[in-house]
């Protein structure tokens, strides 16, 4: 058993050790040491002042949480807000005088925060002293006193916390002098206003106070400009956690809320009153659904993004459209700078994941499987999540962390809470049950009895006993107090060949009576104060009795079975009061509201219905929101709504009093196992096969959601001109998407079961779809694809007048300058290319880092790494495009595909790298993010541009640095841009337009589904007129599409002759292009190369030694690829069957794929890592690790530059394929599961669709791309 709590000290919630840090930069180091070693003498001594501040403030914030461990604070902090600084609630000393000497500095200790160490520097100069040892003796002296506690630390600092009850007595006492003091304080730090706050260096105080003396000195506007910063706001998570970041939102929100002022007529900003509170609670929403994103990657710049594609349905309102504008061309502008210097993340350009201001609040991550089960504390602070990977963990529902795990070993089945909020029990699958202390994270007793699974707990309402239920036919009654076993209640599965596991317990409100119920049909009513004796065997169900309930505070007891019905009994009588039917399906469970006047029931048949307690009546039929069986259902305390969760991933909000679902809650993958409610029934929180819990708010408006497949996306594919995009899912639907805009063009429901298999002909105009029950589909879009083609050129000409207005607007903008000519005074990037790492962590004050490369030295020469030189300048190559008149776009050749390579300059000797990271260096507070994509900024195609078009208006030139104090201009001019193409793009037609006036159905034809063996694997030729089925019982045959007729059988049914075809199972088909030679895998270690229209084996790969699971067919059809469990991969001739190489691997390979060019060729393993084999230079990449679970997507872009990766770690991830760097990232809310690029005339589109259904669009400008 392990346990882990975050309560005891801020190290656990984000700040990773110095050699974590030195590890993490390692691992990319070989691949960039030749690079890294030719940084100058001038840029070396720039970075070691650097890294020396970094250095200086990383060991400030240890010092920090040092302090806090010693003392006893840090994660005890209370997820709450402290009380208003400049407002005293009560004086808790009243009467009480300092002593003499020390009386002119107590006064001032009313301005310090009681939660938070204070360092002696901080001290002396509140106190105005003059040497730090002056500072410490008055310090000594008020710790004499009782007024403050002294930690020295190992380090040699000396630290303080002042006692929460003399900094109330204080402010209380001298409420001006303190609020005087909270702004001398902040004035102190920003040098009079001369440095931003947003740019305080961090001395392991000031940004954990930050908030505090704002609010203390009544300057809420700029507090909340902070908040509005989301650079700021991701430094401090990583630096001290989710709390401390949430407690700044409600230190803002407390006093904007309580004191509500408009703005002043004229202002520019909002004042703070409910309006700007408002946003601030957006912002905080935003910041808590990706919370989940940011901390998987904590050396990454991703919060502004994430935080911006959760408020894309907001602005689109109309709320924080300003804000969002703003942010917005910022990462257009800033993305740029950040090319080929850090990791990006990727920005969608429709709201594809969850937003705020909707119905989903937070997602909880942390479980490694499905979480089984879900309690909420009556305090409706802790939330406990319980999961089969055998952890429990508490969240807090304020910030939305982790703040303590406890590790069992074995799942974990059961869990309830003690009505004083103090202990959780939690049962697990080996018979054990524990009570846990949410205070001391500690196991107070361990309860061991049970022989076999614990099914269920129930503690009563008076907190002192709690009742396991378990499969060994028996359950336990358990004194809390000391963990006795005070009965084991016996009875069932008395008759014989009944197995009798208890499946289900509840206790009464008076806590005298429990009630079980098993798989032997029966209910047993047991007296708990007379050592659990049995009071009655209720009986009459005809089926397994799986869930009970007591109504209210009364004894009578409601049942649930699999024989559709539910039945209302008196518990002390054993009379059978109702029998609740209607139900066609077995009932899962049963829920009663507190006040015992409504139950309801979850079944089966996809309904939950609703009855009347007192007379047995049915009150509503909930139906209509779930396609699977309804798993569990809550009412709320009122009455007024009822809450339920599907087998199909789903939730419903319901109004009980009609029946009519008010929302829908989407966003788990997979079975939902449970819900519950707070107590006043604000918030529903659900558990999720996904290993997910999320949070509700049931008084939140639902947003409307855009178009999305109902299960997973199981195929995606762009057509050959990359102007229209075709998704496929498991809900047997094929959608039709505008993937420069992100809507959904048409929704085709084509197949009654999932769509597994998909390919676009090589014209486009075709679309072939198959499903596991034999029934293949023909599309054909050539209409669509036309309306595509007209829209694509005007938006090729909006793309060139919106560079070409940008660059001249920023040129403009500094003022007749041309912006490319600026140097910079800014300091370099630290962080090493391909890595996660941002700049360095706490530059000096008023000094910000760029977080780019493309900077130059105080002597002007260029700092190593990106700046372009003029043949490679992106608008230069723009305007040769224009005039050459092809189509609005350049077409850049690539020499990886045969393109005619560009002439680039060469580089002056030792400027080849970016400089060198320091080992514990973490993104600084206050500086910008620089991880934005040019997207989503609400101008077509033109968002894709944007960002270009501030970069070369910023730095195009030849050699030229950008300054970071004119990215704003360059923000600006981008911006307005888009407005101006924004409105002259208002009174043209969309693409939606002119596909609306499509009337034809694109179904053309259908090969019918067909009764038995399912399709295990399908095959189609480049020209969508033939497919090659293979059924699991190994039988492949070829079809043709249009006539229904098969034309080859190249294995029948039980066929095993090895002279002949394969003697083991069949695990995959391939095609060529003409459909005249198909590829066969197989479990007996070899391929077979067949001729199609002969059905005879031309060639068999041999020389694999275990079963074969993957293969690829170059697309020049000249080599072969199978991947077998053996580790290697072999590559073979197509036209003779010779071996070409047998490339080995660590780990069994699961996936490979030839680039366009047949150049790389991609090889996904069983550890989720990549390894990408050069096959013209015969040498191996360092492998591509970054992924942390089962890999679904492998695929090239079309140019053959990048390799794209997905999976069930919720990311995708962009590669370069000539050194395996990581380019860009992106990390959605669910298991992404099917990925393709798309755009043109060059793919600057990543579509990644998602398993709840979601397609996510994602801006890839080609100016991103390096």
């Amino acid at each position: 058993m392990d346990i882990h709590s975050n309560r005891s000290s801020f190290a656990a919630e984000g700040i990773p050790g110095g050699a974590k840090l030195a590890s993490a930069r390692a691992s990319g180091s070989a691949r960039r040491s030749n690079e890294d070693s030719g940084a100058g003498p001038a840029v070396s001594g720039r970075l070691l002042s650097g890294l020396e501040v970094a250095r200086s403030s990383q060991q400030a914030r240890l010092s920090s949480i040092q302090a806090a461990d010693v003392m006893g604070v840090g994660g005890d902090k209370p997820a709450g807000v402290p009380a208003r600084p400049h407002v005293a609630a009560f004086d808790p000393l009243p009467g009480y005088s300092p002593p003499a000497p020390l009386a002119a500095h107590y006064p001032l200790l009313g301005a310090l925060p009681p939660d938070t160490p204070v360092p002696m520097d901080v001290l002396t100069r509140l106190w105005r002293a003059g040497k730090a040892a002056e500072a410490l003796e008055i310090a000594r002296g008020l710790a004499a006193a009782g007024v403050l506690r002294l930690a020295a630390l190992d380090d040699g600092s000396q630290w303080a916390l002042p006692s929460p009850q003399h900094v109330a007595h204080a402010a209380a006492v001298w409420p001006g002098a303190v609020a005087a003091v909270h702004g001398q304080i902040l004035d102190s730090y920003s040098k009079g206003g001369a440095v931003a706050l947003d740019s305080l260096r961090d001395d392991g105080y000031i940004i954990q106070a930050l908030s505090h003396h704002l609010v203390g000195s009544g300057r809420l506007e700029a507090l909340r400009r902070l908040l509005m910063n989301p650079g700021w706001l991701e430094a401090k998570l990583h630096a001290y956690g989710v709390g401390a970041v949430v407690r700044d939102f409600r230190r803002y929100l407390q006093e904007a809320e309580a004191e509500p002022a408009p703005s002043a007529p004229g202002s520019a900003s909002p004042g703070p009153g409910s309006s700007a509170a408002g946003e601030v609670k957006l912002l905080l929403q935003a910041f808590q659904l990706s919370l989940g994103a940011a901390m998987e990657h904590p050396t990454a710049r991703m919060m502004r993004e994430q935080m911006l594609a959760r408020l894309m349905a907001v602005a689109a309102g109309g709320r924080l459209k300003e804000w969002y504008d703003e942010q917005t061309a910022k990462c257009a502008a800033e993305g740029m700078l950040a090319v080929n210097s850090r990791l990006l993340h990727l920005m969608p350009r429709s709201p594809s994941l969850a937003q705020a201001g909707g119905v989903q609040r937070m997602t909880l991550r942390g479980h490694t499987a499905p979480v089984t089960r879900v309690a909420i504390a009556p305090n409706c602070i802790e939330v406990v999540t319980i999961s089969e990977d055998g952890s429990a963990q508490v969240w807090d529902m304020n910030i939305g962390d982790c703040v303590m795990q406890l590790a069992r070993d074995a799942p974990l089945t059961a869990v309830g809470l003690t009505p004083n909020s103090a202990s959780a029990v939690v049962g697990a699958a080996d018979g054990t049950a524990a009570v846990w202390s949410l205070a001391t994270g500690q196991v107070t007793h361990s309860l061991v009895g049970h022989t076999a699974k614990i099914n269920a707990l129930a503690i009563d309402k008076q907190g002192i006993r709690v009742v396991t239920a378990s499969e060994d036919q028996t359950a336990r009654v358990w004194n809390l107090a000391d963990g006795s076993c005070e009965a084991v209640l016996q009875g069932h599965g008395g008759n014989a060949g009944v197995q009798g596991a208890v499946l289900d317990v509840c206790i009464c409100a008076d806590g005298t009576l429990a009630a079980t119920v098993s798989d032997d049909f029966s209910c047993r009513v047991w007296d708990l104060d007379e050592d659990g004796e049995q009071l009655q065997v209720l009986e009459g169900h005809g089926g397994w009795v799986v869930s009970a309930a007591f109504i209210g505070t009364t004894h009578r007891l409601v049942t649930a079975s699999h024989d559709s019905t539910a039945k209302i009994w008196d518990a002390l009588k054993g009379r059978l009061l109702f029998t609740l039917s209607g139900h066609s399906g077995r009932l899962n469970r049963v829920a009663v509201d507190p006040g015992g006047s409504w139950a309801v029931t979850a079944s089966d048949d996809h309904t939950a219905r609703v009855w009347d307690c007192e007379t047995g009546q049915l009150k509503q039929v909930l139906e209509g929101a779930h396609n699977a069986h309804v798993t569990d259902a809550a009412i709320t305390r009122d009455c007024t709504k009822v809450i339920t969760v599907a087998g199909d991933g789903s939730g419903a909000v319901w109004d009980l009093a009609s029946g009519r679902q008010e929302a829908l809650l989407e966003g788990h993958t997979g079975e939902v196992r449970a819900v519950v409610l707070t107590q006043r029934g604000r918030f529903a929180v659900t558990a999720g096969e996904d290993g997910t819990a999320r949070v509700w708010d049931l008084a939140a408006e639902a947003l409307v959601a855009p178009p999305c497949h109902s299960g997973r996306v199981t195929a995606l594919s762009a057509l050959p001109d990359g102007q229209l995009v075709v998704s496929a899912g498991d809900d047997g639907c094929v959608f039709l998407w505008d993937p420069v805009e992100g809507v959904c063009i048409k929704r085709m429901a084509g197949h009654g079961v999932g769509v597994r298999f998909m390919r676009v002909s090589a014209d486009g105009a075709l679309v072939l779809t198959g499903s596991g029950d034999r029934q293949i589909s023909r599309w054909n879009w050539s209409e669509y694809s036309a309306a595509a083609s007209v829209a694509g050129r005007r938006r090729s000409m909006e793309r060139r007048e919106l560079m070409l207005h940008t660059l001249n607007t920023a040129t403009g903008s500094a003022g007749g300058r041309s912006l490319a000519g600026v140097t910079t005074g800014g300091c370099p990037s630290v962080g090493p290319q391909g890595s996660e790492a941002g700049g360095g962590l706490g530059l000096a004050l008023g000094e910000r880092a760029t977080n780019s490369t493309i900077a130059t030295t105080p002597g002007g020469a260029r700092t190593p790494g990106t700046a372009r030189n003029s043949e490679e300048d992106t608008l230069a190559a723009l305007e040769g495009g224009f005039k050459e008149g092809a189509s609005g776009a350049p077409s850049v050749p690539n020499t990886a595909s045969g393109g005619t390579p560009r002439a680039v300059a060469p580089e002056p000797a030792g400027a080849s790298a970016a400089a060198p990271a320091a080992a514990d260096s973490l993104p600084v507070l206050g500086s910008p993010p620089v991880s934005a994509p040019a997207g989503a900024l609400g101008v077509g195609v033109g968002q894709s541009s944007l960002g270009a078009a501030a970069l070369a208006g910023a730095g195009g030139a030849a050699g030229g640095g950008v300054s970071p104090q004119l990215l704003p201009l360059a923000a600006a001019a981008a911006t307005r841009a888009a407005a101006a193409t924004r409105a002259a793009a208002a009174t043209r037609a969309t693409l939606l337009d002119l596909c609306a006036g499509v009337t034809a159905d694109p179904l053309r034809a259908s090969m019918p589904a067909q009764q038995g063996s399912r399709v295990k694997h399908m095959a189609f030729d480049a020209a969508c007129t033939t497919a090659a089925v293979l059924l699991f019982d190994s039988t492949v045959s070829v079809w043709d599409v249009t006539s229904g007729r098969c034309t080859a059988q190249l294995i029948k049914r039980g066929e095993r002759d090895a002279s002949r075809t394969h003697s083991g199972g069949v695990n995959a088909v391939y095609l060529t292009r003409d459909a005249a030679t198909a590829v066969t895998i197989s479990k007996d270690t070899t391929a077979r190369i067949w001729d199609v229209p002969s059905a005879s084996t031309r060639f068999v790969v041999e020389g694999h030694t275990d079963g074969l699971v993957a293969a690829d067919i170059s697309a020049d059809e000249a080599l072969l690829a199978t991947a077998a469990y053996d580790k290697t991969v072999r590559v073979t001739r197509m036209a003779t069957g010779a071996a070409v190489a047998v490339l080995d691997h660590p780990q069994p390979p699961t996936a490979v794929s030839f680039s366009p060019n047949c150049h790389y060729m991609a090889v996904a393993l069983e550890d989720h890592s990549v390894v990408v084999w050069d096959l013209v230079g015969r040498c191996c990449l360092p492998a591509l690790d970054a992924h942390k679970a089962a890999l679904s997507v492998l695929t090239w872009s079309p140019d053959s530059r990048f390799l794209l990766t997905a999976g069930a770690d919720c990311t995708a991830r962009l590669w370069r394929a000539e050194d395996g760097r990581q380019q860009a990232f992106f990390m959605a809310d669910n298991a992404i599961t099917a990925a393709c690029f798309a755009g043109a005339p060059v793919a600057d589109i990543v579509v990644a669709g998602d398993s709840s259904g979601a397609v996510h669009f994602l801006d890839w400008a080609e100016e991103l791309q390096g």
